[in-house]
Parts: structure tokens; C-alpha cells; sequence
């Protein structure tokens, strides 16, 4: 699959993160790949996650959630979503798991830490 094109180079200095399980991950491609195979960016290993699930993708200098035909769907603010432009704050749920789209905003890391959850129901 090619690689998106944006307006101008992507830089990680664009400081955007996603929040999950407490733990900040930079966005640091122009496409970040979300799913229970190892072959993602991001890997959730539950069954519930589809192989490859969704995709943030950095496109005209916004980054844009796709749900990859998931069998259970991709969430963003509790809406089932195909393909949604995230913005500061949005909260985007695979499956059981939960994680909050932050870019340039400090104060909503602190509050991402209370919303997400863990990937393991006994902590």
C-alpha cells in the first residue's frame, strides 16, 4: 500500500500522541498502523482486534483515523466511524480498548491518564 503524501515533510515535532494505557506514544510516521499482528505500529494482542484494524494516517497536515474493515469497528467519541480527522482530545476505541488522540495540549495528557484503560480487565 503507498504511503500517503502531505503538505510539506512530516516531522515528529508535530507532537501529537496517542494516550494509551497510560503511556504516551508519539506519532512519529505519517501512517501508524493499529492491530494484533506484529507487523503494525501498534500491536494489541487480544482477539478481538482485527490483524490490521485501522490506520492514523498524516494527511494535509491533519492526521485522519480509518478503520481497515475491522470485524469490530473503530470508535472515535463513542461514534462508529469509517474515517474520521482527530482532533486534541477525541477518545478512540478498538474493541474493548480504549486510547485519547492529544496533539499540542499538555493538559490533556493529565486527563487521558484517568480515561484509558488498561489492555489486561484485572488491573
Amino acid at each position: 500500500m503507498p504511503e500517503p503524501t502531505g503538505t510539506g515533510p512530516f516531522s515528529p515535532e508535530q507532537n501529537a500522541y496517542l494516550i494509551i494505557n497510560r503511556q504516551m506514544t508519539p506519532l512519529v510516521k505519517k501512517v501508524i498502523r493499529l492491530g494484533r499482528l506484529l507487523e503494525n505500529d501498534i500491536v494489541f494482542p487480544e482477539v478481538s482486534v482485527s490483524r490490521f484494524h485501522a490506520e492514523i494516517r498524516f494527511e494535509d497536515g491533519k492526521y485522519v483515523l480509518y478503520d481497515q474493515e475491522s470485524t469490530t469497528g473503530t470508535f472515535v467519541n463513542s461514534k462508529k466511524i469509517e474515517r474520521c480527522v482527530l482532533n486534541s482530545g477525541d477518545l478512540i476505541s478498538i474493541s474493548d480498548i480504549q486510547m485519547m488522540f492529544v496533539k499540542n495540549d499538555a493538559r490533556l495528557v493529565d486527563i487521558a491518564k484517568g480515561t484509558t484503560r488498561t489492555l489486561r480487565p484485572d488491573e
